[in-house]
């Protein structure tokens, strides 16, 4: 990468529609707690959803777990799930993903997303994207990882290693996207799927269309 500016993208909500269908998330977590003879509960599914892997260690010691017994495994059982779901085609690129083969020829596209290394690397696998997206980062797999992903600048950090410019366009969906954005120093730009509010632009195409203009 070089000479360009580049343009880094969220894979979840943003690239990957990997919560229309929400099948291979449930599955996770009831194969999880069922490991541990643990309730597949309401109360315990909601603890485990990846929306609270931030407070993990708490979580954990809630669920009458060590953080240390239970993540391997949560994490393990998350990864094999959100796999088959990629392929199976349960979870899929958004319609407009295409679109971003107009921008290539203008910027260098990546990705950085707090989802696990192997599925962003299987995303882009299977969907055959390696000539739109020159280079991805996603976490790693230890607790340590998960309290170092986005909105902490790590994950940001390691791409930078990776280029040799130093000019970044983050396109996010949430408001941690774009804390991270501002944590780095990178220009962001908000991707709000959500039709019926304001906030942002409503697809990739749109995106696409104000990167080009500017």
């Amino acid at each position: 990468m070089t000479g360009k500016q580049v343009v880094i993208f969220d894979l979840d909500g943003v690239l990957l529609d990997s919560e229309t269908n929400i099948g291979w998330i449930e599955s996770s977590i009831q194969k999880t707690l069922e490991h541990f003879h643990l309730s597949v509960s309401m109360e315990n599914q909601q603890l485990l959803f990846f929306k609270n892997v931030k407070k993990f260690r708490n979580i954990s010691r809630k669920l009458g777990l060590e953080p240390t017994v239970l993540w391997p495994i949560r994490n393990t059982i998350y990864t094999k799930e959100k796999k088959k779901a990629l392929e199976q085609h349960i979870i899929k690129p958004f319609d407009d993903v295409g679109s971003l083969t107009h921008l290539a020829k203008y910027y260098d596209l990546g990705i950085i997303s707090n989802s696990p290394q192997s599925i962003v690397d299987l995303f882009i696998e299977e969907f055959e994207y390696h000539k739109l997206f020159t280079y991805a980062v996603g976490r790693g797999d230890t607790l340590w990882d998960i309290e170092h992903m986005k909105p902490h600048p790590y994950l940001f950090n390691q791409f930078k290693k990776l280029v040799q410019v130093e000019n970044f366009i983050y396109v996010g969906d949430t408001e941690t996207d774009r804390v991270f954005a501002k944590r780095t120093g990178m220009k962001y730009i908000h991707l709000n799927r959500n039709e019926s509010k304001n906030d942002g632009f409503h697809d990739l195409h749109s995106v696409v269309t104000y990167l080009l203009k500017t």
